[in-house]
């Protein structure tokens, strides 16, 4: 199979945790195995971890995982029964019930009141916003589909108008857009999750709901206490991270654009521009950056996907993004292998068009000029690999900067990185261009190279003849001391 330069995130769930469909999906193009932390027991997931470290060692083929945890979700608590019969309104057809939940018809201008102890017929919540929210704050009910607005807070009761018709049934989401949570990115639930995904050795952690850089310290800590070789992943899905975008970007490590929430807490129509606003800055500072949410969103159900998901996925490719991301296509879709081969195939097919080999071509516009100083030898191996129509630049790594580097210019070239580390060869899996393979750290420099090209011509990325580009330091193993670049016969 061709290889492809943007990798595949692929959430695992009841339909893909069975290990022949975890291994189609390897086989298929998924190259990161994502972790839901709302859903699910630590049993299940410690299970989920072992099945995929088990497939990368059949398969010889590096897989990254990736704990997301829930974050401070807002959600519509259970509805009473004498809450139902208050509001005794009916859907269409005489149904009282959305799917298996029971629903209330919610009218435009209608008062509600919201509460963490609701009495009589309060809307119940099981997060109590009403330290955080003012009069005139927005609420968003059931993922964004009811509006009101907060007119007064009475003690711990929000009183809101209704801004327009729709229902509200329990557990449905809620988002405050106007509202700001202070030190919210991480729960009591998500403590936990995060030290029992950490202890399992997993590669990348994700945080929810992040709203400025001071939001990262908790889980820093977390990092740093159990597993300091992880990476973290912020998802940005708040207006407030927008407005803090690139402070955010520079203090983590990769960044995903949660597209879902982020499409309800601001201005739908400004999400693709907010897009590729944080895929630019990414680059800018050669960070991996995964775009999410509803990307072959149909195929949870149908085995071909709409023409404008395929635009969906095809726009994330040329916007240059490291990973595209699925969700419930692969967690509890119907069609999960399938899926996934259609993703591939999409980056594939983009990727081998003219258009977008002409579009990512070396472009140092976006790159910020002190950053470019510090990076001058990849800059120059790229550049040298495009004038002399190299096809493969070979760079020995400790932590992996000098491959994210690399990458983030973007080269026609593929990038290998020869890592002495099985968690940076895996982090490295989910950068954009990049294959990485970790060996053993030879003593001298020319005995490890010699190694390192005997694995590029095993694995068929390189025949005799051919001419690559190599980036090294002058001890293998020793990080931050790249200094030599060369182009190479083999």
């Amino acid at each position: 199979m061709k290889n492809k330069k943007t990798k595949i995130v692929c959430t695992i769930g009841p339909s893909s945790w069975d290990y022949s469909v975890l291994k189609q999906l390897a086989l298929a193009g998924m190259d990161v195995a994502r972790l839901n932390f709302s859903h699910g027991t630590h049993a299940e997931k410690a299970a989920q971890i072992v099945l995929v470290r088990r497939i990368s060692r059949e398969l010889d083929k590096p897989l990254a995982i990736i704990a997301d945890m829930q974050g401070p979700k807002i959600r519509i608590g259970q509805l009473s029964e004498e809450l139902l019969k208050a509001h005794a309104n009916k859907l269409p057809g005489g149904q009282q019930e959305k799917g298996r939940n029971p629903v209330i018809i919610l009218k435009q201008g209608e008062k509600i009141h919201l509460s963490i102890s609701p009495i009589s017929d309060e809307v119940p919540m099981y997060f109590d916003l009403s330290p955080f929210v003012k009069k005139g704050h927005r609420i968003l009910l059931n993922d964004g589909l009811v509006e009101a607005k907060v007119t007064e807070i009475n003690g711990k009761v929000i009183v809101a108008v209704v801004q327009n018709d729709g229902y509200i049934s329990s557990h449905k989401g809620v988002n405050v857009p106007d509202t700001r949570l202070p030190g919210a990115s991480l729960t009591p639930k998500d403590y936990e999750d995060a030290e029992f995904a950490l202890k399992a050795g997993v590669d990348f952690l994700a945080i929810s709901f992040v709203q400025s850089p001071e939001d990262l310290k908790k889980a820093r800590d977390l990092i740093k206490k159990y597993s300091p070789k992880t990476k973290l992943i912020v998802k940005l899905e708040k207006p407030q991270a927008v407005e803090n975008l690139e402070e955010i970007v520079r203090a983590t490590d990769a960044i995903m654009v949660a597209r879902g929430d982020l499409a309800i807490e601001t201005d739908v129509a400004e999400v693709p521009l907010v897009q590729k606003r944080i895929i630019r800055l990414a680059r800018q500072y050669f960070k991996p950056v995964i775009v999410a949410t509803q990307m072959l969103e149909s195929m949870t159900e149908n085995p071909r996907p709409t023409r404008a998901e395929v635009s969906d996925v095809a726009n994330a490719v040329f916007d240059q993004a490291d990973a595209v991301m699925l969700s419930g296509e692969t967690a509890n879709g119907k069609y999960p292998v399938k899926t996934v081969k259609m993703m591939n195939d999409i980056c594939l097919t983009v990727e081998g068009h003219t258009e977008y080999k002409n579009y990512v071509g070396i472009d140092l516009e976006d790159v910020d000029g002190k950053e470019l100083a510090n990076r001058a030898i990849a800059s120059a191996g790229v550049v040298l690999a495009e004038l002399a129509n190299v096809k493969l630049i070979i760079a020995g790594t400790v932590s992996g900067k000098t491959v994210q580097s690399l990458s983030s210019f973007r080269p026609q070239a593929d990038i290998v990185a020869i890592c002495n580390d099985s968690e940076i060869r895996n982090q490295l899996v989910l950068v954009w261009g990049v294959r990485p393979f970790d060996i053993k750290i030879e003593t001298q420099a020319e005995a490890f190279w010699n190694h390192a090209l005997e694995l590029i011509k095993k694995n068929k990325l390189a025949s005799k003849n051919d001419q690559v580009i190599i980036l090294s330091g002058p001890v293998p193993g020793v990080g931050g001391q790249t200094d030599t670049l060369k182009l190479e016969t083999l």
